[in-house]
């Protein structure tokens, strides 16, 4: 907030007039003019604090985004396992059943710092450029995790059917088809799963390498 002072006692002609008048200008000037370069300096801190959170965060995803796509590899293997199982089981109407496996983990990526650039209006002082770039990434993740989602519940839905039964049930024909087709929308679903974690593994790369 800024205060203006009226002069002490009178002012003596015109001239003293426009002299206090413009000493008041300037001083008016110079005062808007700090403002705006300390509430400059704040938004340049503010958005240099938000873009090292978040290179920082993209690099840690980035490390570890091999090993999510490993295990994705091995859920995708053991599903196939467990669709020539069925496809065995319908050949062979009264065998046992199994081994079906149905072990998945849905890792998460880290995004704090993108909140925090949200929430904090960091974004607003980046350049177009690199708040444009953070978002592609953050959009990448917001993908596999909505891909992840729908492969975690149909995967719950598969293993759902084998956990109500004990150990030596033996499926009809019609369960048997019903189990398959749970499992093939599995299936797809980590196939869509695995494209998103390759699409985001490409845009971990090309950051890093326009960012050493």
């Amino acid at each position: 907030m800024l205060d203006v002072h009226l002069p002490h006692g009178k002012l003596h002609g015109v001239k003293e007039f426009f002299l206090h008048l413009f000493t008041i200008t300037i001083g008016l000037l110079i005062a808007l003019g700090l403002e705006g370069w300390v509430e400059y300096e704040h938004h340049r801190h503010l958005a240099h604090q938000a873009e090292d959170g978040l290179r920082a965060e993209i690099a840690h995803n980035a490390q570890h985004i091999g090993d999510i796509h490993q295990k994705l590899a091995g859920d995708q293997k053991r599903l196939e396992a467990d669709l020539k199982v069925l496809a065995e089981l319908r050949a062979h109407p009264h065998a046992k059943a199994g081994p079906i496996q149905f072990t998945f983990a849905l890792q998460f990526i880290d995004d704090m710092s993108w909140k925090n650039a949200q929430n904090t209006g960091a974004l607003a002082y980046m350049s177009y450029k690199d708040a444009q770039t953070f978002s592609d990434i953050y959009l990448l993740q917001d993908e596999y995790l909505r891909e992840g989602r729908h492969y975690v519940d149909d995967m719950g839905n598969a293993t759902s059917f084998f956990a109500s039964h004990p150990d030596d049930w033996v499926l009809s024909p019609a369960q048997i088809d019903m189990e398959a087709d749970r499992i093939g929308r599995t299936k797809f679903d980590l196939i869509l799963l695995l494209s998103s974690v390759e699409e985001l593994d490409n845009a971990y790369q090309k950051f890093e390498s326009e960012h050493k």
